[in-house]
């Protein structure tokens, strides 16, 4: 009865060295991450566009500022962009100061007031035309235009699409050149990073003069980048 016993422990010993061994816990895998990539065009545009003005005290500095931005407002709604896609921007007033290396210490010789507005356009046909329009409404500073899609979600499925189909891919070619064969997809993760960035134009001072342009702006907003990125495992059959 006591070997009976003693057999049977060291039998239920190895199983469970069998079981725990690193050979058994880990099962064999290969690894990718798969990257995919989709050119769109941009169907909108956001402008942040707006006045500067300078005068002597405060009150005509903000008052021809203001001016100005209430008659590009007001050129917005004859135009007929939605309230919701007009959003105020940088609004500031600051003092100008001497510059001449005559005077001991700086002196206030006047004012600049700054008013700008943020104006989603989602029809890109008509954005070289309000943009001549705003300019000849006053507006003498143009800050910035970013080029952009009103819903990326269809793209981004799309490079998601691609990143699966490149992991799959990947995980064959290395099976193959390993002399093994690509199993069951065991995990899947999306990396970070994915998404778009909205094209950007170079920021413009214009004139301080005012004038009306004769012809619209040409606008070449070019092709949006959207890309995705996925981790893989598989597992290794025999």
């Amino acid at each position: 009865m006591r070997s009976l016993i003693a057999l049977t422990l060291i039998t239920g010993t190895l199983a469970f060295a069998a079981l725990s061994s690193p050979a058994a816990a880990q099962d064999r895998t290969i690894s990718v991450t798969g990257r995919g990539e989709i050119m769109v065009e941009p169907d909108m545009a956001t402008v942040v566009i707006g006045v500067q003005a300078e005068a002597e005290d405060t009150a005509q500095a903000l008052d021809q500022a203001s001016a100005a931005t209430a008659a590009i407002l007001a050129t917005l709604d004859i135009e007929d962009i939605p309230a919701d896609d007009i959003r105020s921007g940088a609004i500031r007033l600051q003092p100008r100061y001497s510059q001449s290396v005559l005077s001991s210490g700086q002196q206030i010789i006047g004012y600049r007031a700054v008013n700008s507005i943020e104006v989603n356009v989602t029809d890109l046909d008509r954005l070289g035309g309000l943009l001549s329009a705003m300019v000849g409404d006053g507006a003498n500073r143009l800050d910035r235009v970013n080029f952009g899609l009103q819903d990326p979600s269809a793209a981004t499925d799309e490079a998601r699409r691609r990143a699966v189909a490149e992991g799959a891919r990947l995980a064959a070619l290395y099976a193959d050149a390993a002399g093994v064969a690509v199993g069951d997809l065991m995990t899947l993760s999306e990396g970070g990073g994915g998404g778009y960035r909205a094209l950007e134009a170079e920021p413009v001072m214009l004139e301080m003069a005012a004038s009306s342009p004769q012809y619209d702006v040409p606008v070449a907003p070019g092709n949006i980048v959207i890309n995705a990125s996925v981790s893989m495992v598989y597992a290794i059959v025999d």
